[in-house]
């Protein structure tokens, strides 16, 4: 990368980037270019570095993301000057990544966690209220709103006891959607931020106890932990299910022992990454250095997750030659033309990913956007691409299926595994979760100082001169601190947000 006071500029990409507003008729040297600007270029905007021919594909990051329709050297690029095309991929031969090494530098690093009975490791103690439909939601809303009012939680050892409404359980088809529904209940109610739970039901839905203490079972019997289970049709209606729910919960908690937090190595880790509201320095800034991080946890021996499918596209020859096998390859490719087949089938513009924000802040179409947000994937092999919500690899990075958006796309992260989420934003997402921290990363200082209650990093440093490297060891430290107990923005407002992908639902 090269930076200078006013622009950016990668490689030999034929476009820079303005760090700040550059007017019209500024002369630059940008290498060994001269150039004039022809108009001026809004702060994270791209400009021609040389004439590019009509049919020409612009190149970001080294990868192709537009086509143009003839840009002067010296223009700013816009939707109106490009055409959102890439050409066909051109891989043809294939060989298999080198296996990633540990690093003593990064294995050797510890976190204070909570070490479970099955392996796993947690950073948070929650208890949790599962409905199982959006039937028994608003009841589990309501038991958890009064637990949390008579429940000192930091007294007991609790990070909190939360509730995770939905709108899922019945009036569709009983196969997809609710077998996706219960691959997301299992994630969370095995998941080792989560020290017991109670699982609500209404009783005449989709999923009542027969069918989602089937599906749980064998998580229940792996994990260990105290599940208990209501029906609001067999227990007195709703006042007295809230009532007898808080009793339960009060006497369970007297029962409960808690782990205490105990070194656990950094392999115990696995990363979420996830954007959201991003700009154009989201993918120059704090996607890399994400990656950066996810690379460091690898090394130590842990795992990521990278998703967000709308937000891959045109991405495969970049991310070609880190697929652990050809199998893996076609798994994603599979899961891209899954999204757009669905997308086809709803009548939805799967590029509509993009929206005016991104556009006004420079992303100009959803490939060049797509090239940023994979960054956060970092550089290693990408060992396998599951499904959503279902486990990752417990090693190395692995690709989730999933949507762009926030709320679902961190709920299926944290269901695949994910004990810490890291997040980047350009313009300020406050999306959290409900049972596990999430790290807010501002891609610019501005946001950063403007959502001061929001934002936990400021990756924005990088464009004013901070070394790479040195951030990258002050973010992994920030993760350390955080995965042992450190508060993020997130939990302290109170952001304990969750939603299941929905996609291809037909209410019924």
């Amino acid at each position: 990368m090269q930076s200078h006071q006013g622009y950016i500029r990668f490689g030999n990409d034929p476009v820079a980037i303005a760090k700040e507003t550059l007017h019209a008729g500024s002369q630059l040297l940008i290498g060994e270019v001269h150039l004039t600007l022809n108009a001026s270029i809004p702060k994270g905007h791209r400009f021609a570095l040389t004439d590019l021919l009509s049919g020409e594909y612009i190149s970001q990051f080294g990868y192709p993301f537009a086509q143009s329709k003839g840009i002067a050297q010296g223009d700013l690029l816009t939707v109106d000057n490009t055409m959102p095309n890439i050409p066909e991929s051109s891989q043809t031969a294939f060989t298999p990544p080198v296996p990633t090494s540990l690093k003593p530098e990064y294995s050797s690093m510890t976190f204070q966690g909570y070490r479970r009975s099955d392996g796993k490791v947690g950073t948070r103690n929650f208890y949790l209220i599962v409905p199982t439909s959006m039937c028994s939601s608003e009841t589990a809303r309501q038991i958890a709103a009064l637990l949390d009012q008579d429940v000192d939680v930091t007294a007991v050892g609790l990070d909190g006891i939360v509730a995770i409404p939905h709108t899922e359980g019945c009036g569709c088809a009983s196969t997809g959607q609710i077998d996706r529904l219960l691959t997301v209940l299992a994630g969370f109610v095995g998941h080792p931020n989560v020290i017991g739970c109670l699982i609500l039901d209404l009783g005449c839905e989709q999923t009542d106890y027969a069918r989602v203490h089937a599906a749980l079972r064998d998580t229940i019997s792996t994990t260990g932990r105290p599940v208990d289970w209501m029906t609001i049709q067999k227990s007195g209606g709703t006042r007295a299910t809230i009532d007898s729910a808080v009793k339960l919960v009060h006497q369970r908690l007297k029962k409960i022992q808690l782990d205490a937090r105990v070194p656990c190595p950094i392999s115990s880790l696995v990363l979420g990454t996830e954007c959201g509201a991003s700009d154009s320095f989201s993918g120059i800034s704090a996607n890399p250095l994400i990656g950066s991080v996810t690379n460091r946890i690898i090394w130590g021996g842990g795992a990521a997750i990278l998703s967000e499918i709308p937000e891959m596209l045109g991405t495969f020859d970049m991310l070609f030659s880190r697929f652990r096998s050809l199998e893996v390859a076609d798994k994603f490719q599979n899961a891209v033309n899954w999204y757009v087949s669905m997308a086809e089938v709803l009548g939805v513009n799967i590029y509509d990913n993009l929206v005016p924000k991104n556009i006004e802040g420079g992303l100009i179409n959803s490939y060049l956007k797509s090239l940023g947000a994979v960054l956060k994937g970092g550089t290693t092999p990408i060992e396998d691409v599951v499904g959503y919500g279902k486990p990752a690899a417990s090693v190395g990075l692995s690709i989730m299926q999933g949507p762009g958006g926030d709320l679902e796309s961190v709920t299926g992260l944290v269901s695949s595994g994910a004990n810490l989420v890291c997040f980047s934003t350009g313009y300020g997402a406050i999306t959290g979760s409900a049972i596990c921290p999430v790290i807010k990363i501002s891609s610019n200082t501005d946001i950063f100082h403007a959502l001061p209650d929001d934002i936990d990093f400021d990756a924005g440093r990088l464009l004013t001169g901070s070394i790479f490297d040195q951030l990258t060891d002050e973010l992994l430290a920030y993760c350390l601190r955080v995965a042992s107990g450190e508060k993020t923005s997130t939990e302290r407002m109170g952001q304990h947000q969750f939603q299941v992908w929905t996609a291809g639902k037909l209410s019924l």
